[in-house]
């Protein structure tokens, strides 16, 4: 059985770093015209921030717009705007007199046109201590339209009660081109019983998504897998003015194993059945650096984290691309910032169905988790074989629908890979990285909110591609008033644990045209 991943009690927001959004500035065509206007007044907030790079307390400054200019090691860098563009990036110097960080959020300003609400930058400075007094600056800055802590949003993170050195052992991974954990017969996989897929397969007419775009937004995905090469349409992993090196592998597994759900190849004697043919658009918004966690009880690990700026910046490609619908597995307990909220407020308006997953806390009290609590979200809790809800599904008063979530059979990626790694106390006493969490290959069965949410993201794609209306409050109504209400509701139409009941494949389809 695979991980599960759990974010109960670990940090809410992300130490030394502010998003902060700017008024809206007039907008310059061309990248000297914007430098010559990017000289900041000299406000208090911004003075602040000045001050602030002067004692050497600022590290970097990113824009979350991939059209700005990008300030590195006391420079504005402008990757260049075409992906397959040979040229290497422009790089202006900033004098440290003109205040290099105060410039460049003036300067993002100036030329982002794209982000909603107004062009927003990530500050990261040296400590968390300097954060507050600089947030409060900045708030009282009349150049500024909002200031904010960044919060997590995680994937591969362990409950603090779960110390590194407590992780059930794991085989090795097995050579690469064998299968280390063999999945079932594809016909007789419980959750596409459970949910009445064939059934629904069996409907007149029914159409198996191929033309629609559902994204998935996670640790990335293996492009090459015999099982998934055929549905994905585009992969964006590259972030080359971001700190932290990002390949295309997906290394933890997570987003491989998700996308299988969704669309592997169906019927081909291969592996696994995904639920639909959807067109996969994936982007990786984990790089492949893991942070050093430190728990209250002495114990540490290495894990992975959502990157904040690649998460953003997923969400505003999705918006340009017309993704159909967005798979979120991720979550976190810390509110969005007004970036984050505003580009899900477009990406509803515009007709995009987003499904996150409730997070797998339970046990920890069920804290609210986002993605999943943002308003006009789908929001997913799961079901184990016998039509519970799991033991680690969140509740709550947000949730939507449920949909099998315990022993999912999906596909991972064909190479190593790991969750994480064990912490070790060095020769110094401080932390260094040590034995890996290794993952297996190819398939395996998986648990958590994050294995029943994809399986919401096919259904709705699939309601799209049968002659359903695409909205997400109507995507929305029709996944409710079409689940079973399964015997724990206890013929209650809506509990929070179920939502409105369990996914039901078979009646959302049957209802498009009634």
């Amino acid at each position: 059985m695979g991980p599960l991943f759990i974010n109960a009690g670990l940090p809410v927001y992300h130490e030394g770093m502010l998003f902060v959004r700017m008024k809206p500035q007039p907008h310059h065509r061309s990248l000297e015209a914007a430098v010559a206007a990017s000289r900041p007044p000299l406000t208090a907030g911004l003075e602040a921030l000045i001050f602030c790079e002067r004692a050497g307390l600022v590290k970097r400054v990113t824009p979350v717009s991939r059209s700005s200019p990008h300030y590195f090691s006391r420079m504005l860098v402008r990757p260049a705007r075409e992906p397959d563009s040979k040229l290497g990036p422009q790089i202006i110097p900033v004098s440290e007199e003109e205040g290099a960080s105060a410039s460049a959020l003036s300067l993002n300003a100036a030329l982002d046109g794209r982000t909603p609400g107004g062009a927003t930058s990530l500050i990261e400075l040296a400590s968390d201590a300097d954060v507050r007094q600089l947030q409060v600056a900045l708030a009282g800055d009349p150049s500024v339209a909002s200031v904010s802590r960044v919060p997590f949003r995680y994937l591969a993170a362990r409950s603090p009660r779960r110390s590194a050195g407590s992780a059930k052992k794991k085989s090795p991974a097995a050579p690469r081109g064998r299968i280390a954990a063999v999945p079932p017969l594809a016909h007789t996989m419980w959750n596409l019983r459970r949910i009445r897929w064939d059934e629904a397969r069996n409907l007149n007419g029914y159409d198996d998504a191929g033309s629609v775009k559902v994204a998935v937004l996670d640790t990335g995905i293996d492009a090459t897998h015999p099982d998934l090469s055929e549905q994905v349409a585009q992969y964006t992993y590259e972030h080359p003015d971001l700190p932290g090196a990002s390949s295309s592998q997906d290394l933890i597994g997570h987003g491989t194993h998700v996308t299988g759900t969704i669309a592997a190849t169906i019927n081909n004697d291969l592996g696994i059945n995904g639920i639909s043919r959807a067109r996969i658009h994936a982007w990786k918004i984990f790089d492949d650096r893991p942070d050093l966690l430190t728990y209250p009880d002495g114990t540490a690990e290495y894990a992975y984290f959502v990157d904040p700026v690649m998460y953003l910046r997923a969400l505003l490609d999705c918006a340009d691309a017309g993704i159909d619908v967005i798979n979120l597995s991720i979550g976190g307990a810390g509110a969005p910032d007004p970036t984050e909220s505003a580009a899900f407020e477009e990406l509803l308006a515009n007709g995009t169905t987003v499904v996150a997953a409730m997070g797998n806390d339970r046990r920890e009290g069920s804290p609210i988790s986002y993605p999943a609590a943002i308003p006009g979200v789908i929001a997913v809790g799961a079901t184990n074989l016998q039509d519970r809800v799991t033991n680690f599904s969140n509740r709550g008063n947000h949730i939507t629908i449920a949909a099998p979530g315990e022993a999912i059979w999906s596909t991972l990626p064909t190479y190593p890979g790991q969750m994480g790694w064990k912490a070790e106390r060095g020769p110094d006493g401080r932390w260094r990285q040590g034995k890996p969490d290794i993952r297996e290959t190819d398939y395996d069965a998986w648990p958590g909110t994050s294995m029943a949410t994809p399986h919401v993201a096919a259904a709705a794609a699939l309601y799209i591609a049968n002659g359903g209306e695409r909205s997400p409050a109507v995507i929305r109504s029709a996944l409710a008033s079409s689940a079973d209400k399964v015997p724990a509701m206890g013929n209650q139409d809506f509990t929070p644990d179920f939502g409105y009941g369990r996914l039901n494949l078979e009646q959302l389809i049957a209802g498009i045209s009634q």
